[in-house]
C-alpha cells in the first residue's frame, strides 16, 4: 500500500511540477514576448496621441503666425503710405523755397517769411528708431485780396505731401478794402532718416 500511494504521491508531484514548469513558462513567455509588444504599443500610441498634439499645435501656431505676418504687411504699408506723405529734407528744402514763387502765381505779395526753428514730433524720438519725423514751420505774411488768399493756402495743400495751413488772420488794408493782409503759419512734417546722416 505505501508504494502506491508512494506513485500517487510522485504522480501529483509530477504533475504540480510539470504545471508549475507550464506556468512559469507562460510567465516567462508573457514577459519576454507579449509584455514587450504591449509596452511598445502603449508608447506609440502615446507617441502617436503626443504627435497628434503637436500637429494639432504646429497648426494653430502657424495659423497665427499668418495673421500676424498679414497683420505686418499691413502696417508696413500703412507707414508706407503714411511716409510717402512725408517731405524728406531735400523736398522741404525745396518747398520753402518755392513759397514765393507760389505766391506770386496767385497775384499774392509776399512781404516776409520766418522760419521757426525745426522740433521733433514727440512720438518719435531720436533715439528709438531708425528715424524720426520733426515739424518743420515758417510765418508767412502777404497780401492780395480773399480769392487770392484762399488760392495759395489751395496751392499750398495741394500735393501728395502733408502741408498744414494754420494761424491764418487776416486784416483789411485802411486805403485798399479789397486789398487784404494776411498772416499765415505753414507747417509741414519732414523724416529724418539716420543712414543720411552716415553718409
Amino acid at each position: 500500500m505505501l508504494p502506491e500511494h508512494w506513485t500517487k504521491s510522485t504522480r501529483s508531484a509530477s504533475t504540480a511540477f510539470f504545471g508549475t514548469l507550464v506556468l512559469i513558462g507562460i510567465i516567462a513567455a508573457y514577459n519576454w514576448i507579449i509584455a514587450p509588444h504591449r509596452n511598445y504599443l502603449r508608447a506609440a500610441d502615446k507617441f502617436e496621441s503626443a504627435v497628434t498634439n503637436l500637429a494639432r499645435k504646429n497648426q494653430i501656431i502657424g495659423n497665427k503666425v499668418t495673421m500676424k505676418r498679414k497683420e505686418l504687411e499691413e502696417l508696413h504699408e500703412k507707414y508706407n503710405q503714411s511716409c510717402a506723405r512725408l517731405f524728406d529734407p531735400v523736398e522741404a528744402e525745396a518747398f520753402f523755397s518755392n513759397i514765393q514763387t507760389r505766391a506770386e502765381q496767385v497775384n499774392c505779395i509776399l512781404s516776409s517769411l520766418a522760419f521757426s526753428p525745426a522740433r521733433p514730433v514727440p512720438k518719435t524720438a531720436p533715439s528709438q528708431t531708425d528715424g524720426y519725423i520733426t515739424a518743420q514751420s515758417a510765418t508767412l505774411s502777404l497780401s492780395g485780396d480773399y480769392g487770392d488768399i484762399l488760392a495759395l493756402m489751395d496751392l499750398l495743400q495741394d500735393g501728395p505731401k502733408q502741408v498744414c495751413v494754420g494761424s491764418v488772420g487776416i486784416n483789411s488794408d485802411r486805403q485798399d478794402s479789397a486789398h487784404l493782409e494776411c498772416g499765415m503759419t505753414v507747417t509741414i512734417y519732414v523724416i529724418q532718416r539716420k543712414e543720411q546722416y552716415l553718409q
